[in-house]
């Protein structure tokens, strides 16, 4: 999301003719998928630590209000019970207002790049007009006839690949997180929010009852959908994705420190932040915080070379490092960006607001590329930019080996998890740090 001016399909499987033996990630799976939605309401939830952002004075105002919005992506043959993975998306706009995210980005191109305008007076009004599209596009609820923006689907290869696994998928929506405070109150409601649905899904699965009940729709028909997931999923066997400070979120969520907060019933066994937001450290030579350390639950943290925005799955390996009880790992992505990972912030889906987050960089913020197609990573690395299908395919098989490991107790991933073996280099290579328990 561009708060503060700040520039922040795939096929959801592997294709196995893209790996070379010895390790094939399984992300085509055996299941046939299905797919339902649920929603309770744009103001249907609150988190009494997190409030309302005054656009005028920036500062707190009243108790903010929360959707409970989630899209499902399920083996059709329910048999068992089967593990759930929670998705949580990142900060981004929350209302795809067009008109608005048009005027943002005119004046955008306007204020920035090699022929910017240099003139106070015409400044002062294109960035009176990046004020009054930014505060459309961030508000919420979104006003009537604005749809919100949907990016809790941006996951929906991700989803599709997990519950071809026999994993229960569900990515759920926070645009009432984004249109808050920012810091650790926004984590906190992150947190609060995988929870809540955590103990929805908990009730409907021990009874057939509670909210969740007869909330399912089709997503292609707004029909109900009849789904019986009574006694079907193993809510001690739950894993989380979190994209960005959706990334941040889960570690927080996942602590030891606050894990007397999950709802009864409710155990997590695995982890994977995708390009995370770093936490705050209060100490920058002793970056650690407890509110974010994670030591044995098995957690995997992916960073991108061509991502400009965020750089923090090295911190949550280091605040971990030595007090790890579990493998946790490290996997930094040659070429992968931070918007491709979600396709609704991508623009290939044509949605409001979205872009190449390398592109916008390179144009605006920093020098050009070293080539076209290509960025500059850590140090003196020069990455090639993958498209948007190649960082979904790669991301899907690592993201899905690591569940197929921790939460169904396939170990033949491990060589793939570890970096023993590089079963993607056809795509891109993948540096792979793997810190044993201690």
């Amino acid at each position: 999301m561009l708060r503060g001016f700040a520039v922040a399909a795939c096929a959801g499987v592997l294709v196995l003719g893209l790996v070379a033996a010895p390790v094939r990630p399984a992300t085509a799976g055996t299941h046939s998928v299905g797919t339902v939605v649920y929603t309770l309401g744009d103001t249907a939830f609150q988190v009494p630590e997190f409030h309302t952002l005054d656009p005028e004075t920036g500062m707190p105002g009243e108790v903010a209000d929360l959707e409970l919005t989630a899209v499902v992506h399920y083996p059709k043959h329910l048999r068992g019970q089967h593990p759930l993975v929670v998705l949580s998306h990142g900060m981004w706009e929350t209302c795809a207002d067009r008109a608005a995210g048009e005027a943002w980005d005119d004046a955008f191109r306007q204020v920035t790049g090699s022929d910017a305008v240099e003139d106070p007076v015409e400044l002062e009004r294109l960035y009176a007009i990046m004020g009054e599209a930014q505060e459309s596009l961030t508000r919420w609820p979104c006003e009537p006839g604005t749809p919100p923006m949907p990016s809790y689907r941006g996951y929906d290869y991700l989803g599709r690949a997990l519950a071809r696994q026999g994993i229960v998928a569900v990515s759920i929506s926070a645009n009432g997180v984004n249109a808050g405070e920012l810091g650790q109150p926004a984590d906190i409601a992150r947190a609060e929010l995988i929870d809540e649905h955590l103990r929805m899904w908990r009730d409907l699965v021990a009874t057939g009852g509670g909210e969740l009940a007869g909330r399912f729709t089709d997503p292609d028909t707004g029909r109900p959908a009849h789904v019986d997931f009574t006694g079907r999923i193993d809510l001690t066997n739950v894993g989380t994705v979190g994209h960005s400070r959706g990334g941040r979120g889960v570690m927080r969520h996942a602590a030891d420190k606050h894990r007397a907060d999950w709802p009864a019933g409710v155990e997590v066994k695995g982890v994977v932040p995708l390009a995370p937001a770093s936490y705050y450290a209060p100490d920058p030579d002793a970056p650690e915080n407890l509110d974010y350390r994670v030591t044995d639950i098995p957690f995997a943290a992916m960073t991108g070379g061509c991502d400009y925005s965020t750089y923090g799955g090295p911190d949550y390996v280091d605040n971990a490092r030595g007090r790890n009880t579990v493998p946790i790992y490290l996997w930094d992505v040659h070429g992968a960006s931070h918007n491709f990972l979600n396709t609704q912030w991508s623009p290939s889906s044509g949605q409001v607001m979205a872009y190449d987050d390398v592109q916008r960089a390179d144009d605006s913020l920093s020098p050009s590329r070293p080539r076209p197609g290509h960025c500059l990573a850590d140090g003196d690395r020069v990455d090639r930019q993958l498209t948007e299908r190649q960082q979904r395919l790669v991301t899907a098989a690592y993201v899905t080996a690591f569940f197929r490991r921790h939460l169904l107790g396939d170990t033949r991933f491990d060589p793939m998890l570890t970096g023993r073996e590089h079963p993607l280099d056809r795509i891109t290579p993948v540096d792979v740090e793997a810190v044993p328990p201690r």
